[in-house]
């Protein structure tokens, strides 16, 4: 089954006609009956009905479209202004005790101010009157619900989403403060890039899928000419980045990522992955085997109709081509080095130098997909809670020493790999890919995880020493 013929088949098993909206998939919470729950997903819904749009099923389109409208928060002085909650039966968030990201999301404002827009440019003829006024009425909340402080410069996806809505909504009601504001976006969004030369969110499985979703928007329904050019320029650079990471015959992004859900592109989806594939690669090797509500982040494949709108102008920016010969990448922003090396039967990515908090259980200073006798390996080092940072640095050809400080005289690093680890004092063989510690480690857990398989190893210690060394 296609994936577009995989995502219509779940769409028809979560889809609850007589809530008007779909349930969330078990996919979502691997592990967790949260079929159970009888949530209803805000996002899946309503991207659920651009889907039925482009099937002509405008009907329940039109049902699903007036559930998620009459979800959004009213405009207010809350820091959740103008937002969705993730599930229609999520409660209002409790005042000033309220917490982001656990009573409210507040980038739900740019995910479904650009869904419901996009929705618009290219179904609005098919809407009935009260729904492209209610839709036009919600991004207005969006808009302005958003403070203009509350992204950080180096929060890509949002900034960039956020940047376009500006624009549109001030375009298409005459504002010229909200469309001032939207090119001023621009501006420090394309100050920052031309600095570093790529994206603060480099090379991030997921969030590289959202921000070509959002420049395709900048490119290809341009507020202004100067979202164009900008959308122009940086789709060139991500696509180049992306065309030179990825390695066709592993099916693999080569590493670091600064956030990732999953190493393997074949154990959940990934906005990557749904990009590759319309892009030409093979579904089997860029997305998980079954697509089905079970499937690990399985909501992801919901993008999949919007990404085939945008794709036209996304597609000429990727050249998917064999590694026939050696490539590295290498990408500075400020004091932090990220390098990559793909090669005929592997990809190494490692990372020195970054200092962060934010998302720092999706960060990942070292991965390796390595093919070398018809046996793939994968494996990543991830940071646990203990651990404040970690370098890796390239001593030899493939090998590396990483390097870790920790919190309150604790340190550990994550080993997250697929099955087979041989667990020794001193050492955790994967495949070709061996880890050896220069103290032996004081604590070691192994678990099993819905995308892969994970070793915590830690010390107790304030920095402790490791070596990889591949082959």
């Amino acid at each position: 089954m296609s994936p577009i013929d995989a995502l219509r088949a779940i769409h028809e098993e979560l889809w609850n006609a007589e809530r008007g909206m779909d349930r969330f998939a078990r996919g979502v919470v691997p592990g967790v009956d949260i079929s159970a729950l009888n949530l209803h997903a805000v996002r899946e819904t309503a991207l659920g009905a651009f889907l039925d749009l482009d099937d002509g099923n405008t009907t329940r389109a039109v049902t699903a479209i007036r559930s998620v409208l009459a979800t959004q928060y009213p405009t207010s002085d809350w820091p959740w202004s103008g937002t969705f909650p993730a599930t229609a039966e999520q409660h209002d968030p409790p005042g000033a005790d309220a917490v982001e990201w656990v009573h409210y999301d507040p980038n739900w404002r740019q995910f479904l101010g650009c869904i419901l827009a996009l929705t618009v440019i290219h179904h609005g003829a098919d809407l009935p009157d009260d729904v492209r006024s209610g839709i036009d009425a919600a991004l207005l909340r969006c808009v302005h619900g958003e403070p203009d402080d509350r992204i950080a410069p180096w929060y890509t996806n949002p900034n960039l989403m956020h940047a376009w809505l500006l624009g549109h909504v001030g375009q298409a009601t005459g504002d010229a403060d909200l469309s001032a504001r939207g090119e001023q976006r621009v501006e420090q969004i394309m100050e920052r890039f031309g600095r570093f030369g790529d994206i603060d969110e480099y090379n991030s499985p997921t969030y590289d899928g959202i921000d070509l979703l959002a420049l395709a928007l900048w490119a290809a329904h341009p507020p202004t000419p100067v979202y164009e050019r900008s959308g122009g320029r940086m789709l060139a650079r991500l696509g180049e980045r992306i065309s030179t990471l990825y390695h066709p015959r592993l099916g693999a992004m080569c590493g670091p990522y600064i956030r990732a859900y999953g190493l393997d592109l074949r154990r959940y989806v990934s906005l990557a992955g749904i990009w590759l594939h319309v892009a030409g690669e093979s579904p089997e090797m860029i997305l998980p085997a079954v697509l089905d509500q079970d499937t690990v982040h399985v909501h992801d494949l919901y993008f999949l109709p919007l990404v085939q709108r945008l794709a036209p102008i996304v597609l000429d920016h990727l050249d998917l081509r064999a590694v026939t010969s050696p490539r590295q990448q290498v990408q500075r922003f400020g004091h932090s080095c990220a390098e990559s090396l793909l090669r005929e039967h592997l990809a190494v990515g490692w990372e020195y130098g970054r200092r962060h908090d934010d998302s720092l259980d999706q960060y990942v200073p070292f991965s390796a997909h390595v093919d070398l006798d018809d046996e793939p390996t994968t494996i990543g080092i991830m940071v646990p809670d203990e651990t404040a940072w970690i370098d890796v640095r390239r001593v030899a050809d493939l090998t590396f020493d990483v390097q870790l400080t920790g919190r309150d005289d604790r340190v550990g690093l994550r080993i997250v790999s697929g099955p087979g680890a041989i667990v020794g004092t001193d050492r955790i063989t994967v495949g070709p890919v061996e880890i050896s510690f220069e103290a032996p480690p004081d604590a070691l857990a192994e678990t099993r995880t819905p995308i892969g398989y994970e070793i915590h190893v830690g010390w107790n210690t304030d920095a402790a020493v490791a070596h990889i060394t591949i082959g």
